[in-house]
């Protein structure tokens, strides 16, 4: 597998496991899912069949992929299986597996997903995803205590999580105060994020958060998919934004309202973005792994564009 072979099925794994993560969201995907968590295992086992020896940052993402299919596969059988809440606005029920789980179908799964979780723990120091799926999985288990470190390393690296925040006061743990909001880029990584929303049927719409390797890749799904989403014009809601941050290690994160930013054309002409003033060209530093997700601001981040 080529290098460029071995980025494109890292980026189709983090495709999948985002339609996954967005069925499992809405109460979704009982029949869609197995299909989609197989086929990103298997594009994470090729990856790691053909990767260079020593690509520590290939084996960080297929580690963290891995955990992040183990935690679908358990959230999944949790949801359809045993019929308990587990998302990533709340956390899930503290030894749920031992009090709701007759048929011990989510054992196997819990497992499997705390080992995957732990051996990507260290793959990626400074991103919370791991340690909050970490926590999940060991607070279905009933280990409050593991899930209470868990989460508490998921808040010590992003302590703006609510997530993070909502599962240890369930657990009684919670920490005092909260930080004021945080105004600059702490990966190691440079990438630019997309924060959009987009109907998803008549009467609902839902948000994503896309990450790119570049500006420019940014610029080029938003002027594919403008049409797609929703502007202020659409919905008088705080929620309906549109809006492009640039992230570079060590520095302020700089942020564009899109929204403000759409020109309406006339006649029958589609709308444009106005990209004036924002550094389309501008390379950055250390570009996010391909295929890498991230947590940041307590949203799941995955890999926007094609393959």
């Amino acid at each position: 597998m080529a290098e460029r072979d071995l980025d494109a099925g890292l980026v189709r794994a983090s495709h999948l496991l985002a339609k996954c993560e967005f069925l499992l969201r809405h109460f979704d995907g009982e029949r869609e899912n197995a299909e989609l968590l197989a086929t990103a295992r298997q594009f994470c086992d090729e990856a790691e069949e053909e990767a260079v020896p020593g690509d520590a940052e290939a084996a960080a993402t297929i580690a963290i992929l891995r955990s992040m299919a183990a935690t679908f596969s358990l959230r999944h059988a949790v949801l359809f299986n045993v019929n308990c809440d587990f998302d990533d606005d709340d956390g899930t029920l503290l030894n749920g597996m031992e009090e709701h789980d007759e048929e011990c179908v989510s054992r196997p799964l819990a497992e499997q997903a705390v080992q995957a979780a732990r051996a990507a723990l260290n793959a990626d120091p400074e991103d919370p995803l791991v340690p909050l799926y970490l926590g999940h999985a060991l607070t279905w288990s009933g280990d409050r205590d593991g899930a209470v470190a868990a989460y508490e390393e998921a808040m010590r690296r992003d302590p703006w999580d609510g997530c993070a925040q909502s599962s240890l006061e369930y657990l009684d743990a919670a920490p005092s105060g909260r930080p004021s909001p945080n105004e600059m880029s702490c990966g190691r990584h440079g990438f630019a994020l997309l924060r959009g929303c987009f109907w998803i049927s008549n009467n609902d719409w839902d948000s994503e958060s896309l990450l790119f390797r570049s500006v420019a890749d940014a610029r080029a799904h938003v002027d594919k998919r403008l049409s797609a989403y929703l502007t202020q014009d659409d919905l008088d809601d705080e929620d309906a934004e549109l809006v492009l941050q640039i992230h570079r290690p060590g520095r302020h994160i700089a942020e564009y309202d899109l929204n403000a930013r759409i020109q309406q054309e006339p006649d029958d002409e589609p709308s444009r973005i106005d990209w004036s003033g924002i550094p389309v060209h501008e390379p950055l530093e250390s570009p996010l792994p391909p295929g890498r997700p991230l947590r940041i601001g307590g949203h799941t981040c995955f890999h926007g564009g094609s393959e």
